[in-house]
């Protein structure tokens, strides 16, 4: 059992996110996914399971625990203390698996770059699932802890596996989402851009706002906005580049509407899309379209080194201990 002793600026429960989008309700999930993945990984949480954590934000909370667990904090650098029951603190090394024991206290406090991090417990926090999962949907309020961020006085339990031998390793800093305080997205172009708006859009470095959350980060800068009152409501996606009546380009994340009627003349191409978690008020974006066949390749390269990790991991807890561990660098 842990319980929240300081919840922090917004921590919630996230896990992969839901699949439901044609029932109107947002995908939602950890909005860094690779940071996600990889401190599940870290953990042994398998491959298949889309287990739960806690995902940081800006300052994160202090957490008691009641029994002794393992956990992996992946993510920006957030400032990290652990302490014992007897007030003696101990190393807490990010990107890596740390035992903790009954009677710990974990206080994470604020970071100087990004803006997100994942915390994974060994087994996977153990909510209800809303919709097929667990994560917390801060608009509708359902999911995780009452459809809310963690308040102070709230205990979370987390399902049973076997006790391991933590993976000696960490995690390769290739892996890890860049956290600014400058950021390049690549972008793919819609059918909504025209070449006044392609070039408004790419031709300058935006600043993010300090309107920024799950749902979306404006960024400053006034860009010549179409605005067509009877333009229809189309799907959106998390990565789109929205462009309201007040030029304004708003940066769609995992917790925005699933339609919309502002154009959207760029996407951000799948392989970034962890980078949207990572920006923070003041950083500064730049916008560069790439073709399909680029946005293909550096899918094809993320993936290919997020997967080669977990199942270097997933080998290590299999009890092949001195298996090489690849993109998970042992010590």
């Amino acid at each position: 059992m842990i319980e929240v002793i300081r919840p922090g600026v917004q921590s919630t429960v996230q896990d992969a996110g839901r699949r439901v989008r044609a029932l109107g309700v947002p995908a939602g999930g950890a909005a860094d996914a690779a940071a996600r993945r990889l401190a599940n990984a870290l953990v042994g949480n398998a491959l298949e399971s889309r287990a739960a954590g806690l995902e940081i934000t800006l300052s994160g909370p202090t957490l008691l625990f009641h029994a002794a667990a393992l956990v992996s904090l992946c993510g920006a650098p957030f400032e990290v203390a652990l302490l014992g029951a007897d007030g003696a603190g101990r190393p807490f090394a990010p990107w890596r698996a740390v035992p903790v024991q009954a009677g710990d206290r974990l206080s994470i406090g604020g970071t100087p770059a990004g803006a997100r991090a994942f915390l994974a417990v060994r087994g996977g926090l153990d909510v209800p699932e809303v919709f097929g999962s667990r994560g917390t949907d801060l608009r509708s309020a359902f999911g995780g802890v009452q459809g809310r961020a963690l308040r102070a006085g709230d205990r979370l339990a987390w399902s049973p596996l076997p006790g391991v031998r933590p993976a000696r390793a960490f995690v390769s800093p290739e892996l890890r989402t860049p956290v600014g305080p400058d950021h390049t997205l690549r972008v793919q172009v819609t059918p909504d851009a025209t070449p006044d708006l392609l070039g408004a859009l790419t031709g300058q470095a935006f600043t993010v706002s300090a309107q920024a959350d799950r749902m979306g980060a404006r960024l400053s800068g006034v860009v010549a906005a179409p605005h067509d009152p009877a333009r229809a409501s189309v799907p959106n996606v998390p990565g789109m580049v929205q462009l309201p009546p007040d030029g304004q380009p708003i940066l769609l994340l995992p917790d925005a509407g699933t339609h919309g009627g502002y154009p959207t003349p760029l996407v951000v191409i799948s392989a970034d899309l962890p980078r949207l978690a990572q920006l923070r008020p003041g950083d500064r974006v730049t916008l560069r379209p790439v073709t399909p066949a680029q946005a293909r390749a550096a899918l094809w390269a993320h993936e290919r080194g997020l997967r080669q990790a977990e199942w270097a991991l997933r080998h290590w807890y299999a009890g092949a201990g001195s298996a090489p561990l690849c993109c998970a660098h042992a010590d």
